[in-house]
């Protein structure tokens, strides 16, 4: 087991244990609680294998369902996020040969805003569609989506800045 995939190990219990015992409880504006489990799909290495991700994101929301006692939207829109995952980085930083391998080693600041946007947006528009799942609720998804995404991405972004990678 190399020290990665003990790291992603903890990372991974640590922020499912974060979601659900306290970012749940928290409601902002009335109700709307930021995802900082998010940050796991950010954060994930690229050149890591993408099928371990999808299993990864898979559990990940599971566990989140489980433990929240929610039935299903959480694996759903992290099953969605894990697999189209590479198309937002495509997106986000081009097709180029000089690819860094994490979130965290490019120094281009507005790559890595438009790749945290794409993945937090469309987690909570996938999250808000299935919760909701009437054509009646329509402004309601969009509204739930762009307030959640902005405590989110704020929240996110205020915790990736917290700390350096090593050179």
């Amino acid at each position: 087991m190399t020290s990665y995939t003990l790291r992603t190990f903890f990372i991974f219990i640590g922020l499912v244990l974060l979601q659900t015992l306290i970012f749940n409880h928290i409601h902002v504006l009335g109700g709307y609680n930021p995802m900082i489990y998010l940050l796991f799909f950010i954060s994930y290495r690229f050149t890591q294998n993408q099928t371990y991700f999808i299993l990864l994101g898979f559990a990940m929301g599971f566990c989140i369902d489980l433990l929240s006692h929610i039935a299903g939207a959480h694996t759903i829109a992290s099953f969605f996020i894990s697999f189209v995952r590479p198309l937002f980085i495509r997106n986000s930083y081009g097709v180029a040969a000089d690819m860094n391998k994490d979130f965290k080693s490019d120094p281009r600041k507005t790559n890595q805003f438009i790749f945290m946007l794409l993945t937090v947006t469309f987690h909570h528009l996938i999250y808000f569609i299935v919760v909701y799942f009437s054509w009646d609720a329509f402004f309601l998804i969009l509204k739930n989506t762009f307030l959640t995404s902005v405590f989110s991405l704020t929240l996110i972004f205020l915790t990736t800045n917290l700390y350096t990678p090593k050179q």
